[in-house]
């Protein structure tokens, strides 16, 4: 394990001189969490919900976003819906 450690700090320093390795790193690394095929990255736009919306407005971005549905799964009864 110590010298597995030891491995990745020499890679890490070597990479703080050599700004390229770092973004070779970078990118593998991101590869093996993220794989292209698996999780296709798309832009987001998010804006905050103003303060004086009505109900009406939060429940229909909820409804939207998908929210709406992970809520209704975690809380499927009114009694789970209370706490």
């Amino acid at each position: 394990m110590r010298r597995i450690v030891e491995q990745h700090v020499a890679r890490l320093r070597r990479a703080q001189r050599a700004p390229q390795e770092l973004v070779v790193l970078r990118d593998r690394l991101l590869a093996q969490l993220y794989p292209p095929a698996a999780a296709p990255l798309r832009a987001v736009r998010q804006e905050r919900i103003p303060a004086d919306a009505p109900d009406w407005y939060f429940d229909a971005e909820l409804r939207r976003s998908g929210l709406w549905a992970m809520m209704e799964r975690c809380y499927p009864t009114a009694q789970a819906q209370a706490q």
